[in-house]
């Protein structure tokens, strides 16, 4: 009986984060629709449900998300969770990834800073990432991407 409520109470821990990442999806559903002023600069979240590095990435990101929820990136997730990855090639190229997807689908675990235009990937975020580091990333590529666009790049 002991082991069974520890095993039930691992699976409640490891499965948790799950049910409550469930923002992105609608966010993602939304920016798709919304193309034609969409933001250079693209930070889009590789995950999986399965995967632990996602475990440890994804609370950073949220937590520094709400900060920049005024600033001028558009957050795409693909989510490559068993049961949930249909579309997701369609959304790629709907968002203007394709390349940067068909490079990258299936793993997880990262989150990658992308130039819309060029589809240069300027830097991948992982677990490795506190969240300072990553405010530190996102800050350092929204420079860029203005001076490109002031630029005309």
């Amino acid at each position: 009986m002991r082991i069974s409520l520890v095993i039930i109470g691992l699976m409640a821990v490891f499965m948790a984060p799950n049910f409550f990442r469930a923002s992105w999806d609608g966010a993602a559903e939304a920016e798709v629709s919304e193309q034609a002023s969409e933001p250079r600069l693209v930070a889009a979240l590789f995950r999986s449900s399965w995967c632990s590095a996602c475990r440890v990435i994804e609370p950073r990101i949220d937590d520094v998300r709400e900060e920049y929820e005024a600033a001028a990136i558009d957050w795409v997730k693909f989510d490559f969770t068993l049961g949930r990855r249909g579309g997701l090639r369609e959304m790629a190229e709907t968002e203007g990834l394709l390349p940067i997807y068909d490079e990258a689908a299936g793993s997880t675990g990262f989150m990658l800073l992308i130039d819309r235009d060029t589809n240069q990937v300027f830097e991948m975020i992982t677990m490795d990432y506190g969240r300072d580091q990553i405010r530190e990333a996102l800050d350092r590529w929204l420079v860029v991407v203005e001076r490109l666009e002031a630029e005309g790049a």
